[in-house]
């Protein structure tokens, strides 16, 4: 049981004592240790995820992206509020002189330059537009899909660890939970499309719904072989049984371990991103196509709430990402020289290294989408049903074959944690696996290659450098 529990059922306690039912005070902490942080760490994830990406499309358009919002909005209102016996146009010079202010006008230039005073005016305007409801929609189903959308998207982050004593919960059917908390997203974009009563939000929330279900499967396959692999459901035991003590701590994380986990990491990713919709994949809110799709009718915070689930569920790509193949929260190198600090400390640098590869999750997965053109719907659903999943059955099969004939079963002591019974590999065996494993997969790429319909003369024109003379 972690610290972080413990503390949880000291202040269900102490607020039982105080006269109050246990049931009660049980909810009360859970709203203190569970619900607050929860809200308050993940709520800014789709701001800031918004702003991070507008700056990364805009380095690739070679932009400078959000940089006009600053401090002057805001000094305008507070000095306008404070003196409403003024006139309008002295309030707002007031708030010109004082942005030249020294401090003033360094913080201002802060915010301007990265865009964050952006994000407050997105905010505002998003609470300040009104929440229209379209008659002769489905009243209860249309106002519980946005809200069901974020419990979908925040859910999972409960049984995700960020250290050895940062986890909401550390349940031994995590993997299960994760899976079961994020299917109710494809229920909520359901009720949207449904709820809505147009035929267009409709046909945009069945697609959207059937691409979901599809990428959920190989997105499933990658996480049992993971869990296979490691001999636990738990993501916390997953973590642990990733470590390698010594210097190279990377050396014990799943990704190195085999080809086959390359290749489900791969997989992992590409689904990931499919199932929360992001392009290339998606066809559930192309514009062009659909008219925004099951979210037509939304608008205001409700529409915001979709996007806000978008962008959360990117950073939980991202930190599952970490778990199950970069070794969580643990670092590269020295991971045992973190582990002798002491427990705030070791907190501190394991949330910043798992933050860390969350970031660079979350940065490939905009690189894609500022690079690769928008998939039609039929290539989406081919490439999950005829690509994915079976690239994901071969390689649970082959994890499964590898344990069985050269892997021993141990368990791996990680500061106050004991892993499950997972899969370790001799130095001899892991080399043959690379060799072996990796030769044929490499021998099929090319085989694939070549049996490939070959490039039109046109585009080989204008793809091959011409031969110089001599």
């Amino acid at each position: 049981m972690n610290g972080f529990h413990q503390s949880f059922l000291a202040t269900a306690a102490w607020f039982s004592s105080c006269g109050l039912p246990g049931w009660l005070g049980l909810v009360l902490a859970g709203v203190v240790f569970y619900a607050v942080p929860l809200f308050a760490v993940v709520l800014p994830i789709a701001g800031l995820g918004q702003i991070f990406e507008r700056k990364i499309a805009a380095a690739m358009q070679r932009r400078i992206g959000p940089s006009t919002t600053g401090i002057v909005g805001i000094l305008r209102l507070t000095v306008n509020l404070a003196l409403p016996w003024k006139a309008k146009a002295e309030c707002n010079r007031l708030a010109e002189r004082l942005v030249a202010f020294g401090p003033v006008a360094l913080l201002d230039r802060l915010l301007t330059r990265t865009g964050v005073a952006q994000l407050a005016a997105d905010g505002v305007k998003m609470i300040g537009k009104e929440d229209l409801v379209p008659s002769g929609v489905d009243g209860w189903l249309f106002r519980a899909a946005p809200y069901l959308a974020i419990a979908g998207a925040f859910l999972p982050f409960v049984v995700v660890p960020w250290s050895q004593h940062l986890v909401g919960a550390d349940l031994s059917i995590g993997l299960v939970w994760v899976a079961a908390a994020g299917g109710l997203t494809a229920v909520a974009i359901l009720l949207a499309g449904w709820g809505s009563n147009n035929k267009w939000t409709m046909l945009g929330g069945m697609r959207a719904v059937a691409q979901i279900v599809s990428y959920e499967i190989p997105v499933g396959l990658c996480m049992a072989a993971v869990a296979m692999w490691c001999g636990t459901l738990s993501l916390q035991q997953m973590v642990a049984a990733q470590y390698h003590p010594g210097v190279l701590s990377f050396l014990g994380w799943n990704l190195i371990q085999s080809p086959f986990m390359v290749i489900l990491a791969g997989t992992f990713y590409l689904a990931a991103i499919a199932e929360c919709q992001r392009t290339p994949f998606d066809t559930a809110e192309a514009e062009s196509e659909l008219v925004s799709g099951f979210n037509t009718e939304m608008s205001g915070l409700r529409w915001g709430m979709f996007a806000m689930a978008e962008y959360t569920e990117t950073f939980l790509i991202g930190a599952l990402f970490a778990v199950l193949f970069l070794g969580g929260y643990q670092s590269p190198v020295g991971e045992q020289w973190i582990l002798s600090l002491p427990p705030l400390a070791e907190t501190v640098i394991h949330v910043a290294i798992m933050t860390a590869k969350c970031l660079v999750a979350i940065w490939v997965m905009m690189w894609i989408r500022w690079t690769l053109p928008r998939f039609r719907i039929d290539q989406v659903m081919r490439l999950a049903w005829l690509k994915l999943v079976p690239l994901a059955l071969v390689c649970l099969f082959g994890l499964a074959l590898t344990m069985l004939l050269g892997a021993r079963i141990e368990q791996v002591a990680y500061g106050r944690l004991l892993s499950a019974p997972s899969a370790q590999l001799p130095l001899i065996a892991w080399a043959l696996s690379w060799l072996l494993a990796g030769g044929a997969i490499i021998a099929l790429v090319v085989a694939a290659k070549r049996s490939g319909p070959p490039m039109p003369a046109a585009l080989r024109r204008l793809t091959t450098a011409p031969a110089r003379k001599a």
